[in-house]
Parts: C-alpha cells; sequence; structure tokens
C-alpha cells in the first residue's frame, strides 16, 4: 500500500495525540501587559488664586494633600508622603523663579510641599530648596539659608555649583547642578506658562534650570532636547512627583510675565508621569487661547512636540486614553 508524505505526517501527529504526546503546534502568542494608567490631579479653587502674587499657604496645604491622596493611592497624606519619600533621604524641591515674582513658585505651595516631606520623616537639613539663581530665588520670596532647609542657588552651592564633568544624554552635552548629584530624590515646582520658543514651559522644562548651557538647546522648539536632557538619569531615576503651580497661568508671550495674557486660574496640577503632566497642562493653555480667540501653538508653528518625544523615549504618556485626569 503506498502513502504519501502528507497522509503520513497526518496519521504520526496523530498516534502522538493519542498517546499522550506533545504535538509541538506553535503557542499563541501571550497578551500584552496592560498599559498603567498615569493620574493627573487637577485642583482648583479660587483661594489657590494669588493674593500680592503669593497662594495662601493653607489652602496650597488643603488642595495638595486631597490631591496627592489620589495621585498616590493612599489612605491619608501622611501616608501618601511616606509612600513616595523615605525618612533618611535627600530631596530637592527644583523651583522656578527666572520669571520674578508674578510668575514664579509661589512660597505658599512650596512650604505646603516641606511640611510633607516633613510628615514623611525628611530632615529639615536633607531638604534643597533651589534654583539657578540665588539672586532669583530671593527675588521670588525664598531667602538663600544653610541654616534648617537649605534654600539655596546653584551659583552659590558648592564652590560654584556645577559639576565639571560633562554629561551627554542624547542630542544634549551639560554640566549638572551639584545640587542634582547630592539629593536622591526630586519634585519639580514649575509655573504653567506659555513659552515663546517651545510653545510651553511646564515641568519637563523646568530642569532647564538644572545645566550650565540651557542656551544650547532652544532650537526646533527645544526638541529632542527637553525630552534628551530629561532622560537622563540624575534626572530620570530622581524625579518622584511633580507639583505645578497653576494658580496663575501665562497664556500668551510667556516666559515672561505678561499681565494682558495672565490668566487667573486658582489651580495645582499634581502627578508622579511628567509627560502626561505636561501634556495635560498644555491642553488647558491651548484651551485658553481658544477662548481669548488667540492661534494655536501648531499655527504658530511652536506646538511643544518635545512633549511626544519624551512618551518614545517611555518617560510617560501623553495619550489620554492612558491619562485619568481627577478633578478635585
Amino acid at each position: 500500500m503506498t502513502i504519501t508524505r502528507r497522509a503520513f505526517s497526518k496519521k504520526l501527529l496523530a498516534a502522538a495525540i493519542g498517546l499522550g504526546a506533545p504535538a509541538y503546534l506553535p503557542a499563541a502568542p501571550s497578551p500584552s501587559p496592560p498599559v498603567k494608567e498615569s493620574i493627573v490631579a487637577l485642583a482648583r479653587s479660587t483661594r489657590l488664586q494669588r493674593v500680592n502674587h503669593q497662594v495662601d499657604k493653607a489652602a496650597a496645604a488643603e488642595y495638595l494633600s486631597r490631591a496627592l491622596v489620589r495621585v498616590a493611592g493612599a489612605p491619608s497624606p501622611t501616608a501618601a508622603w511616606q509612600s513616595l519619600f523615605s525618612a533618611g533621604e535627600t530631596v530637592g524641591i527644583k523651583l522656578s523663579c527666572l520669571p520674578g515674582p508674578p510668575l514664579s513658585s509661589s512660597k505658599g505651595i512650596v512650604m505646603a510641599i516641606v511640611d510633607g516631606l516633613l510628615w514623611a520623616g525628611i530632615k529639615e537639613t536633607n531638604i534643597y530648596i533651589w534654583d539657578r539663581s540665588g539672586r532669583e530665588l530671593d527675588n521670588a520670596g525664598f531667602k538663600p539659608s544653610n541654616a534648617g532647609i537649605n534654600i539655596v542657588g546653584t551659583d552659590y552651592y558648592a564652590n560654584g555649583g556645577y559639576s565639571p564633568n560633562i554629561e551627554i544624554s542624547g542630542s544634549v552635552g551639560t554640566c549638572f547642578s551639584k545640587i542634582m548629584e547630592t539629593v536622591d530624590a526630586l519634585i519639580c515646582v514649575p509655573v504653567l506658562k506659555d513659552h515663546d520658543l517651545a510653545g510651553v514651559s511646564i515641568g519637563m522644562k523646568n530642569f532647564y534650570g538644572a545645566i550650565h548651557n540651557p542656551n544650547k538647546f532652544h532650537g526646533n522648539r527645544c526638541d529632542p532636547y527637553v525630552a534628551d536632557l530629561c532622560n537622563h538619569p540624575l534626572i530620570k531615576n530622581k524625579w518622584r512627583l511633580t507639583v505645578c503651580d497653576a494658580s496663575r497661568v501665562q497664556v500668551h508671550n510667556g516666559p515672561a510675565f505678561s499681565p494682558r495674557y495672565a490668566w487667573e486660574y486658582g489651580g495645582l496640577l499634581v502627578g508622579r508621569d511628567p509627560v502626561a503632566l505636561d501634556y495635560v497642562g498644555w491642553q488647558i493653555i491651548e484651551e485658553r487661547r481658544k477662548e481669548l480667540g488667540l492661534k494655536s501653538l501648531a499655527q504658530e508653528n511652536r506646538e511643544p512636540t518635545y512633549i511626544m518625544s519624551a512618551a518614545k523615549l517611555k518617560l510617560g504618556t501623553f495619550d489620554m486614553k492612558f491619562i485619568r485626569k481627577i478633578e478635585i
């Protein structure tokens, strides 16, 4: 009896299955792991609006606590802070003070953050409130001090403040503030504002204030320079939290303070995903620009594409399908 090769193969496979032997058929592909949702909490209240350029600390503490509990998924504000920071760590709070008092990180918000760190067991002497310049800090209401909480500009820190080592991250070559090397963890406290070159300046671009040569990285709407900078381990591996001061939002003519386009928004944006938070902040600015009859940032050829570049580097997500915006 003659049997074809194909028929023989079928009989052999059937026999193997009948004997309980493995058939060695291709396995079905494993399902892709679910994409983790990024939470951005948006708190708004007239109590968060500025009075004499400052936000009331009690109001800032209340709304920050409510936002952080949601972001951290914790039962209480203290538990939320303790889930993010450990006693014994050194924490740097990076401010945005270049525009001066009307548009700098508000002292009330910053001191509410300090209280949270103290709840987490961080010592005062292990807290650094800092920015590029001691003069800019002082002008914004943060008098430099090395007693208790460290309030210090990079220019006055550790003999000149910048590391002598050139660090490379993608398209960026730079020297970092020595404060970045000193701290174990970072909290970014930017102000929500328009930027004449980058489109917006929120959390990620705030770290231009941590390097010695930010002027070199403003071409092409700061893309991919902001993303590449934030992909450096000194930032990526230490950045724990962003608390964006949206008490007053500059929606046009930024990053300097321009009263005509300053919006008394009365808000805080809180999150752990730097890309998601910047994206949500960008959309807030775009919506207000539309209300005022201004062109979109894309129409002005300054869409902040560095946000998308940061997502490509897996620093976070800008896809609203995976961002949960919680309004408080």
